[in-house]
């Protein structure tokens, strides 16, 4: 069975994965080749926040960061920046643990984690990662989360400036043993609306449908990041589009644009305060199984001139960094020390990545001079053949059966 897959992929990759791009570099040479750790020879410019944790995401003052203490599931926790100092933000209620967590401009804190269903287990270690719901835990963070009614799959998006999110829509189960029916069969679709406050309550309204799946391939998987400052663009990921693609949605005209166009595996996870560039997990050597990943730059101007900016997967034992967020005046970004493991996303730490002192320039808000979907390249659709869209089932099947720390 695995080697008919195999089979089906490397197929698949010669029918829709496009062409390096120029300059691109021939695989990861230095790829687990020392021991250790990466914590063992950080750049001056790195330093650690943290020793465990996962998925920081930065207030809207850039004093604190909020993390998850757990994978799949935790508690919330945030770290004041500057004294060190941790708080638990969700030990005061019951609940069943949460996935991801994005605060909001009002410094209230958006939510996403199941209600109901099965716990973590050895024999279950990631239940509960693909059935959450959302919720807004108000601050200061004294009373349980206020359910907004809607599922949430993997990671959401939250405005700087208004109450605007962003989400997505999904039943594939990436654990699921029938894998190949989730995908061919499954949804997947990024939805928007806005967060309303009355009184002492939290109301989703304005809820609309952005893209579905059909958009890019019928066969994708889509996955929100976030808004880009001084657009009408919304960033996503485009799972089994090429070996994973980081592509673009305008919320005024549907154009989809494919700023990324490699075909290695590619997932954005950051994005500048202007909107300028965006921060990508990627895998040099493998497009459909990946491994260690580490934390590339790409411009958003169409120019494809990447920016390694860590090289964690040096060291062997499968250390990556992964899951960065930028901080609300570009100087830094937090990211997550990461090692492959039985679940997905399991984080070894928080660490702060200086800018400047990287010898790059920040990105200040204010948006930069650009207008959504006017780089890359706009999405055109592959050949709609049954039999096409199950050879790019196989090939998603080999990249997502193993955590990795998670083209035109």
């Amino acid at each position: 069975m695995l080697n008919s897959a195999i089979v089906l992929a490397t197929i698949a990759a010669l029918v829709f994965v496009p062409a390096p791009a120029v300059g691109q570099p021939p695989g990861d040479p230095d790829r687990g080749t020392l021991d250790g750790s990466p914590l063992d020879d950080l750049p001056t410019h790195i330093s650690v926040l943290t020793d465990f944790g996962s998925r920081p995401d930065w207030s809207p003052d850039g004093e604190r960061l909020i993390f998850i203490d757990g994978a799949p599931l935790g508690d919330v926790l945030e770290l004041n920046v500057a004294t060190g100092e941790t708080r638990n933000l969700t030990d005061s209620f019951e609940h069943m643990g949460f996935t991801r967590a994005y605060y909001l401009p009002t410094g209230d804190v958006l939510l996403c984690g199941p209600t109901s269903g099965p716990r973590p287990t050895d024999a279950l270690p990631e239940a509960g990662r693909f059935t959450g719901v959302m919720s807004v835990l108000l601050a200061p963070f004294e009373n349980a989360p206020q359910p907004l009614g809607m599922p949430c799959w993997e990671g959401m998006a939250t405005s700087d400036v208004s109450p605007r999110i962003a989400w997505n829509r999904s039943d594939i189960d990436y654990t699921d043993p029938d894998l190949l029916s989730r995908v061919r069969d499954g949804i997947s679709e990024i939805w928007t609306g806005e967060l309303h406050y009355e009184d002492e309550h939290v109301l989703l309204e304005n809820v609309e449908l952005v893209i579905d799946r059909t958009a890019v391939l019928p066969i994708a998987v889509l996955e929100v990041q976030d808004f880009r400052a001084g657009t009408d663009e919304l960033i996503f990921t485009a799972y089994a589009y090429a070996g994973g693609e980081v592509m673009g949605v305008d919320l005024s005209t549907g154009l989809v644009t494919n700023y990324s166009q490699s075909p290695l595996y590619e997932e954005v996870e950051g994005i500048a305060p202007n909107g300028a560039w965006v921060l990508v997990e990627r895998d040099l050597d493998n497009a459909f199984y990946p491994g260690p990943l580490d934390i590339w730059l790409l411009p958003l101007d169409g120019s494809q001139a990447w920016d390694r900016l860590t090289h964690f997967n040096r060291y062997r034992g499968g250390w990556y960094a992964s899951n960065p967020a930028v901080n609300p005046d570009g100087t830094h970004f937090a990211f997550q020390l990461s090692i492959d493991g039985d679940v997905e996303g399991e984080g070894r730490g928080v660490l702060l990545f200086d800018i400047a002192a990287s010898g790059r320039p920040t990105a200040p808000p204010g948006p930069a001079s650009m207008t959504a979907g006017g780089s890359g390249c706009s999405v055109r659709q592959s050949p709609s053949g049954g039999a096409a869209w199950l050879l790019v089932a196989a090939l998603l099947i080999l990249r997502l059966r193993r955590p990795a720390g998670s083209a035109c």
